[in-house]
């Protein structure tokens, strides 16, 4: 078995992470869509975009740290 390195997943493009890191690596992504959807984001001013970002974001960092012992209970 292949050794997990830091290169590891360029090195074995077929291997697949973990359903718990590839949601954790997605909420920024998730961020910028619920932000979208809650705002107008081409009449906001950057500052105010971004401070709505931030609070998004740190709402969603909030579910994942409360809900993280959760993820993968009872999946294999």
């Amino acid at each position: 078995m292949d050794e997990l390195t830091a290169d590891f997943f360029e090195q074995n493009d077929h291997a697949l992470r973990s359903s718990k890191i590839v949601l954790r690596d997605s909420l920024g992504a998730l961020a910028v869509q619920i932000l979208v959807a809650r705002e107008d984001v081409a009449h906001m001013d950057y500052s105010k975009m971004l401070h709505k970002l931030y609070d998004i974001i740190d709402d969603l960092h909030s579910a994942y740290d409360s809900n993280c012992p959760d993820f993968g209970v009872g999946r294999h």
